[in-house]
């Protein structure tokens, strides 16, 4: 693979920066994800307790609610840290391929950022460091000098649709 930063294309600090702070969300939800699994032990002890002070004095029919309540937090972490994993290596990908000028996956992370920013990804980070994170890199990528560096590298590819 061609290296394509020469002294006359080379990308502008706004995308770098962009670059580098995706790469740090991405990594900060892998954080999320480890931060999840330990504390998944105390989830369950608490999601135990409150089932069985809900259900204090009815009946469960003989199903096991201990069991059902550790069933479901597994299943739910499971799900959490595959999704985050995933999340991670797309944002890392895309990063990449953003800062070698391909307008595409800059559309991409900006998609998740909005996803992120309206919640839809935000439980799989660590929070408000994640977010801010995000958001920032959003706002590089998008700031004057990132768009006309994105504009020339078009003009200038042979291919403008090449990945």
């Amino acid at each position: 693979m061609a290296n394509i930063d020469t002294p006359t294309t080379a990308a502008p600090s706004t995308v770098n920066a962009s670059h580098w702070l995706y790469i740090v969300g991405a990594i900060l939800g892998l954080i999320g994800a480890v931060v999840l699994l330990i504390a998944l032990p105390a989830s369950i002890a608490a999601g135990t307790a409150a089932a069985g002070q809900a259900l204090r004095g009815r009946a469960t029919n003989g199903v096991d609610v201990a069991g059902a309540v550790t069933g479901v937090a597994i299943g739910s972490a499971i799900l959490s840290v595959v999704l985050t994993v995933a999340y991670a290596v797309l944002t890392i990908v895309f990063a990449r391929k953003m800062r070698q000028g391909r307008n595409w996956a800059r559309i991409v992370l900006a998609v998740f950022a909005a996803l992120q920013i309206f919640g839809v990804l935000g439980a799989y980070g660590v929070g408000a460091v994640h977010f801010i994170v995000v958001l920032v890199a959003l706002i590089l990528s998008l700031l004057p000098a990132s768009n006309a560096w994105f504009r020339a590298r078009k003009a200038s590819s042979p291919v403008a649709t090449a990945v």
